[in-house]
């Protein structure tokens, strides 16, 4: 129907918007969140880009089932609000022929989220936890930033340099704190830089400065002048991720850990399947919530709406929450929460067209049937 087909080129025109928007908050959340790590030293500032693209995808899932269910409601509730679908009911349709659409518009986006559920989401989170564990193995000589303190892998030694500003000098002033059982030493030098041997082990040389040596037991303290002086720095232990997280295992490892019956697994597979049929359940509830008098705003619909997912959402999470400790059952869990909204969602439905207020004239109703048969 040329109705409906307008409907759908509109849904694809807010869902467009709606995405933009939304992608947008969760960029920018990231970058905020990224840059705050990069800045107090945990997280490496060149990775920064890479960990926004990432922790962005992770969320990819959430952002499309949330697209298609406001694209959904904002959609009928402007139809609501100008008087639209006073026609559409005036000319013998009901509220449940919007079913056919939405579907038809729905089903792509779950889909993807099916998609990014099971497949791109734990790469996410894989790639993720790789970096992060590259960066906190790396050696002393990726750890040495101009202007900062920093500790090596060992936690031995303390250091800091600052910028230089002569050519061929990569590091000016230098402070340096060694601790080796009983003995510290605190040396200060003019200029220095990380040199690396014929083996590759790498060596913080400073140059024209003092050093002073203090005995913790004995409290007795030598100081002296030098030249040049020559640290090794410790070496990075290899990177081995040793372990995943539950969110980065992908489904086939997923699915084996499930077959040996650990509850988080279970929980965690129930988070997977469970989002694709959110994403299906939810914009079909869209169409009793967005029942509305034209005389009133469209404001309180949207926030009804969005309390309503965000409540949907969190039972979603408490049931997968109760699978991974136990206290239900998997094959009872991962489908309940759909399952319900579904059952009330044709409720509402059904009660809203207008022609039956409830179930109880529907019952009187079938019973005048049969007597009157």
């Amino acid at each position: 129907m040329t109705f409906q087909r307008s409907f759908l080129q509109e849904l694809r025109g807010l869902a467009g918007g709606v995405f933009s928007v939304l992608l947008t908050i969760v960029v920018t959340s990231a970058l905020i969140r990224t840059l705050g790590r990069a800045a107090s030293g945990r997280a490496d500032s060149e990775l920064a880009l890479p960990l926004i693209a990432l922790s962005s995808l992770t969320s990819l899932g959430i952002l499309l089932a949330l697209t298609a269910y406001v694209a959904v409601l904002m959609a009928l509730t402007r139809a609501w609000k100008d008087s639209e679908m006073v026609v559409w009911l005036a000319s013998g349709q009901s509220l449940r022929h919007w079913i056919a659409p939405v579907m038809r518009f729905t089903w792509p986006f779950a889909a993807l989220v099916a998609l990014f559920s099971c497949a791109v989401t734990p790469w996410s989170y894989q790639q993720v936890d790789l970096l992060r564990t590259q960066f906190e193995t790396r050696s002393d000589e990726q750890r040495v930033s101009p202007g900062t303190f920093v500790e090596s892998q060992s936690g031995r030694m303390v250091f800091f340099g600052e910028i230089s500003e002569e050519t061929g000098q990569s590091l000016g002033l230098v402070f340096l704190r060694v601790v080796r059982g009983q003995q510290e030493a605190v040396a200060l030098a003019a200029s220095g830089s990380l040199e690396k041997d014929a083996e590759g082990q790498a060596w913080l040389h400073l140059r024209n400065g003092t050093r002073t040596d203090l005995a913790l037991d004995s409290l007795e303290v030598r100081t002296m002048s030098f030249d040049s002086y020559k640290v090794v720095s410790d070496r990075a232990p290899p990177t081995v991720l040793t372990s995943l997280s539950l969110k980065a295992a992908q489904l086939p490892e997923l699915w084996e850990e499930v077959g040996r019956g650990s509850l988080p697994a279970m929980g965690e597979l129930a988070t997977r399947l469970g989002l694709p049929l959110l994403c299906l359940v939810m914009p079909l509830l869209a169409i009793p919530l967005a029942v509305t008098n034209p005389r009133l705003g469209r404001s309180f619909h949207l926030l009804f709406g969005l309390l309503a997912y965000v409540l949907v959402s969190n039972a979603m999470t408490l049931s997968h929450a109760w699978i991974a400790q136990g206290r239900i059952s998997f094959l009872m869990g991962w489908w309940l929460v759909p399952m319900v909204m579904l059952v009330l969602t044709l409720g509402l439905i059904w009660f809203r067209q207008g022609l039956i207020r409830g179930p109880t004239e529907w019952v009187w109703l079938q019973v005048r049937r049969l007597r009157q048969g």
